[in-house]
């Protein structure tokens, strides 16, 4: 039966032999979930449980490890090098078969990205020239290392399809060792496995005759390729569609398209970068080869999917972060309910977590995702509550969404005339639209779930006790803090949310930005844009680290096509009124400005609890202390689930 509204989104189709239900795969996404030594956990099985239930056709399991310990990519990181970890893996696969989709594997190996500290040798690679951002030059493969490792995928391979996997995806992108092979930039052999793309293309087309040797000239392979790196002297498109055929021929059954050595930027991209701008390359394949194209890259919406697939750009969509967002992604597409999809905003949250802190995959919207089913279920209250939230920014609005689902009376309150909160006000800057997706969904969620929602409406003592509510829950949010300079109360002198918010104009003028964090870069970046000739006093030398850190590189860069200058290190004096005066390295100078801007950060804003003696309350969110939306989202979740 043709879907009325997605008849290529939801058309089945085949990887090789491999039939699947829909064109959705599920991107591997590394989670940080396994055990310490590689082992298959109830909490990664309880993850792609999750994914798998939600209606992807295709869920493919993140980077397995192949070949210890110098094939290490991680410190938890499941592991395929040997027998003693099938049974785990048949448990996982199992899982998502029950669940409704296909399973395949990701085949990984970091070669010269390989931390030593994790993998404890030097790391191993093409050639011995400094790899990866800690520059350690690795040990240089010898012709029979790669003959064995060739084999060892191979092995890996037949594993998994003896834990009942359906395929596997070899990854050859991302500046990991295939791709380290594949690139004249790291790349700088002379033997057969070097010098022309044949000599570098040998050890991935190697890789996939050994696959099909050892598990079957059945078992579909995929191959995760980097076709474009976006550097002078690395592979180029062009190359990138002639290194897709070669693998064609050797027996890749799916090219899966993605980057190459890259900055982390392009390959999870912050925030500001437009939905699906990779597709063309995944095009340009597809006019290359006859195998299937996968196309990957901030794909959120099911329209836009489906639009790639019907203008013949691709043949499958893969979903990384947006199926971590909404596991139910293609199950709400499917029943016509694509409004209560919370679409994933890229705010790189998954990335901090996994990349930058080492610990367990997290999502910013999704409080359940990294945790296992036990401690996310969320159950009928054994006695209904009347609930009143305060406040409904991301913290209040989840709360009485998790509220309303445990059948509790929720009355949420905010004194703005709208849902949302400081999303407000944040998705107001330029590349930060998608936030008012966060609004959207809980608009339609509340709404859908008969919480009675009253705006402009602020919450006093007599409020109270009219409503007279079992609980209170204050997610009141966080306040501009205004510092003790003098000449603060000028006139010109004016808070960076004001100037966000609309509510006072600033063009064709000098302005100062008093305080060079997120807010403070943000409203520079939005003052810069309206012709402003922008100043940024920053008291510290570095970037806070509470900035995600490849939207802060994206921030710094478009900061630096404004011409915004950037003062680290400096004192605030004195405001004056055409001017501030600022002290830097016991030197005192004065910065031309006809506005002052104040972006000293936020404090809590929690008077109203002095009102609320006698009720059973919780503070969530800012109003504690301000910080990222997944910690607002998160503990009204976790609040919630205990009332």
């Amino acid at each position: 039966m043709v879907h009325p509204r997605y008849p290529k989104l939801f058309e089945c189709g085949f990887l090789g032999n491999l039939k699947v239900k829909n064109r959705i795969i599920f991107a591997p996404v590394s989670t940080n979930l396994a055990g310490v030594n590689g082992e298959v956990t109830e909490r990664l099985i309880d993850h792609y449980y999750r994914i798998a239930k939600g209606g992807c056709g295709l869920v493919i399991v993140e980077n397995a490890c192949i070949h210890f310990p110098y094939g290490r990519h991680g410190s938890t990181q499941p592991r395929i090098d040997s027998d003693i970890f099938i049974p785990g893996l048949y448990s996982l696969a199992q899982t998502a078969h029950h669940a409704g989709a296909k399973v395949g594997i990701e085949l990984t190996h970091p070669g010269g990205a390989a931390d030593p500290k994790i993998i404890g040798e030097r790391p191993i690679a093409p050639s011995s020239i400094p790899m990866g951002s800690r520059g350690i030059i690795p040990r240089e493969l010898s012709k029979d290392e790669i003959e064995e490792l060739a084999c060892m995928f191979g092995e890996a391979a037949e594993r998994a399809r003896r834990a009942f996997f359906d395929m596997v995806e070899i990854q050859a992108g991302h500046g990991l060792l295939i791709n380290q092979f594949l690139s004249p930039l790291t790349n700088k052999r002379t033997d057969e496995f070097g010098g022309d793309l044949e000599g570098r293309v040998r050890f991935p087309a190697m890789i996939i005759r050994r696959i099909k040797e050892y598990a079957g000239d059945d078992f579909p392979v995929s191959v995760r390729l980097g076709v474009e790196e976006f550097s002078e002297g690395g592979i180029g498109i062009s190359e990138g569609k002639l290194i897709a055929k070669r693998l064609c021929e050797a027996g890749a059954d799916a090219i899966h398209v993605t980057l190459g050595k890259t900055g982390r930027e392009k390959r999870l991209e912050p925030m500001p970068y437009p939905q699906g701008w990779r597709t063309y390359l995944a095009e340009e394949i597809k006019r290359a080869i006859d195998v299937p194209v996968i196309v990957v890259g901030v794909i959120r919406e099911p329209w836009y999917a489906e639009k790639i697939l019907e203008e013949g750009k691709a043949d499958y969509v893969a979903l990384g972060r947006a199926l971590l967002a909404d596991p139910e992604w293609p199950k709400k597409a499917f029943n016509g309910d694509e409004v209560a999809i919370r679409r994933c905003i890229s705010c790189n949250e998954c990335v901090r977590a996994r990349h930058y802190e080492g610990t367990a995959i997290r999502c910013s919207l999704n409080p359940e995702i990294g945790f296992g089913r036990e401690h996310t279920r969320i159950e009928r209250a054994k006695t209904k509550k009347r609930v009143m939230v305060i406040g409904a920014g991301p913290a209040g609005m989840e709360a009485s969404r998790v509220c309303a689902l445990r059948g509790h009376e929720v009355h949420l309150y905010d004194k703005d005339e709208c849902l949302g909160g400081a999303l407000n006000i944040a998705s107001a800057i330029p590349g930060k639209e998608k936030l008012r997706w966060i609004i959207e969904y809980y608009s339609y969620e509340l709404k859908r779930l008969g919480v009675n929602i009253k705006l402009k409406c602020p919450v006093n003592r007599s409020e109270v006790e009219r409503l007279r509510p079992d609980v209170i829950i204050v997610a009141t949010g966080a306040e501009p803090y205004i510092p003790d300079i003098p000449g603060v109360e000028n006139r010109n002198v004016v808070v960076a949310h004001e100037v966000l918010r609309g509510k006072i104009s600033i063009e064709n003028s000098r302005v100062a930005v008093i305080g060079g964090g997120l807010i403070g870069l943000e409203t520079a970046k939005f003052l810069a844009l309206k012709k402003n000739q922008v100043t940024v006093l920053k008291r510290y030398r570095t970037i806070s680290r509470n900035i995600e850190p490849l939207y802060a590189s994206h921030l710094l860069s478009e900061l630096k096509r404004y011409n915004v200058r950037i003062i680290f290190e400096v004192d605030v004096e004195k405001i004056e009124v055409d001017g501030v005066i600022i002290s830097k390295g016991g030197e005192t100078t004065k910065i031309p400005a006809e506005w002052i801007v104040l972006a000293r950060g936020l404090i809590p804003s929690s008077s109203i609890i002095k009102e609320l003696d006698g009720y059973e309350i919780h503070l969530i969110g800012d109003c504690l202390k301000p910080r990222r939306i997944y910690h607002a989202i998160f503990e009204g979740f976790t609040v919630a689930r205990l009332i």
